[in-house]
Formats: structure tokens, sequence, C-alpha cells
């Protein structure tokens, strides 16, 4: 959902190349040391996620590989997917810094993903003037597609070593949502100056602290929104934001939907 600075990342183009599997052979793609984007042309496989559930990749569906993973696909019909390899980045969730997470089903992409894919792919089969640099920036509109529409973040993968910190952070506003939070008090808990962490966190997670804090709440609300009874007001009060006002203005802003609305929309009839 939240776009980190896909710009200032340290992306590099490995390959990109056309394949197809026939419906009677399984195949294990594996990431190596590249971060691995599988789209789906045409075709349908299953594949087996880590609880051990079979899961269908249709088309203009995405399978998001990070480095050291690998994945076994079994064409339901002959498929033609493209995969691209990059180095320098990881995928991870907006929510959870959890790089244990070798893998991402995106579900769903827009009329011009193809478009930047097949782009992409013809210039690299010829040496154009300009090539490297148009490339990159069709990488970049790629990557940005997928973060518009999905709560991940991207992080520069030489930084990996410096994720203690952010972990420990999400984990203390995970847990004390509800209460009075600041950037001061958070400095106070990762040991850190408190614009470094701004800088630090945003490159992690594509969101400052606050901002996230601010999305941890919304979560929560959009829950009990569904789940319980209880009034807006209260609920407001619950996940921390004290002002029901305040609230339902940011609640609105984030989701384009006012609180009462959500409720009547999805809770279940």
């Amino acid at each position: 959902m939240y776009i980190s600075n896909v710009n200032s990342a340290s992306i590099k183009l490995h390959q990109i190349q056309s394949n197809n599997i026939q419906e009677s052979h399984t195949t294990t793609l594996a990431s190596h040391d590249y971060l691995t984007l599988i789209y789906i042309h045409k075709g349908a496989a299953h594949y087996e996620t880590q609880q051990a559930e079979q899961v269908e990749l249709k088309k203009r569906e995405v399978l998001i590989l990070n480095p050291g993973h690998s994945i076994t696909l079994s064409p339901i019909r002959r498929i033609e997917y493209i995969c691209v390899q990059l180095t320098g980045i990881i995928f991870t969730s907006s929510m959870q810094l959890d790089t244990s997470d070798s893998f991402f089903h995106i579900k769903q992409t827009s009329s011009t993903f193809k478009d930047y894919l097949d782009l992409a792919l013809t210039e690299t089969k010829k040496s154009y003037r300009g090539t490297d640099l148009l490339l990159k920036k069709l990488i970049e509109c790629l990557l940005i597609q997928i973060l518009r529409h999905n709560e991940l973040s991207i992080k520069d993968a030489s930084m990996q070593s410096k994720s203690h910190e952010i972990e420990q952070i999400q984990a203390y506003i995970r847990a004390n949502y509800a209460q009075k939070i600041t950037l001061d008090s958070l400095s106070e808990v990762a040991d850190i100056n408190k614009y470094y962490l701004i800088r630090l966190f945003k490159q992690f997670t594509g969101l400052s602290p606050i901002d996230y804090l601010i999305h941890v709440r919304l979560k929560e609300a959009e829950k009990l929104l569904i789940s319980t009874h209880q009034s807006v007001a209260q609920i407001s009060d619950q996940v921390g934001f004290h002002s029901p006002s305040h609230f339902s203005k940011t609640f609105k802003e984030f989701n384009h939907i006012t609180p009462t609305k959500y409720r009547h929309t999805y809770t279940p009839h």
C-alpha cells in the first residue's frame, strides 16, 4: 500500500526472460542470489506454501521470491511466464519487517504491468542508446505498481544488518499502539537519535514511524468495526486516537470511506 523510495534503492536488473512450463511438468524455480518476480502471462499452476497449502497462481498474477528461496510450480495447464531477476533489494511486509518471508503472492496487477514487461524484454534483445536508463525506469514502474496496491515495502539488501532496531520499534508499536507514542519515546526504545530513526525506519518500511503507528491503529480499528458492536467513539479510544472526530477524519483519509460506512459494507450479514 505504501511506496518506499524506489528511486534511491540499489536496484540492478540481472536478467528478464520469457519461458513456459508444460502441463505435465513440475518445475522448481530458484531465486538464488536474486530477487525474482514471476509474472503469469497464460495458464495457471499450483504451488505449495510453507504451511503445505496448495495455492493457485493464475494469469496476470505475480509471485515474488526473495533471494535464497525457491518455489515448485505444478501447471494445471500449460503456463507462459516472464521471469525478472534483480539484485540489491528485498521485499518485506509493511506491517512486519520479517525478512524470513520467502515469497509474496500478488493477486492483482494493472493492465500496464504486462506492457512494462514486454517493453523491458524488447530492450534487452538489442542494445539501444539509453537502454540501461530505460530498463531502470521500467523496473521502478513495476515495483511502484506492486507497492501501490499491496502492503509491502522494499529495503536495500545491503542494510539488512540494521534491521534489528526497526524490528524492535515495530514490535513496540504493535504492542503499545493504544498508548500515547511519540518520536521521542520511540527514540528511547531503540536508543538512537530520533532523526536517524525516522530516516532508517522509512528506508526499511516505506513509512515514517508515526505513519506506521497510524496504520497499525487503523488496521485494529477495522477489525473492531467488523467484529464488535462498539461505537465509533469507543473504538477510537480503544485503538489510541482518543478523539472520535480525528479518528473518523484519519480513517476516511486512508480508506476513502467513513468508519460507519466501512462497518456497514464489510460486516458479514
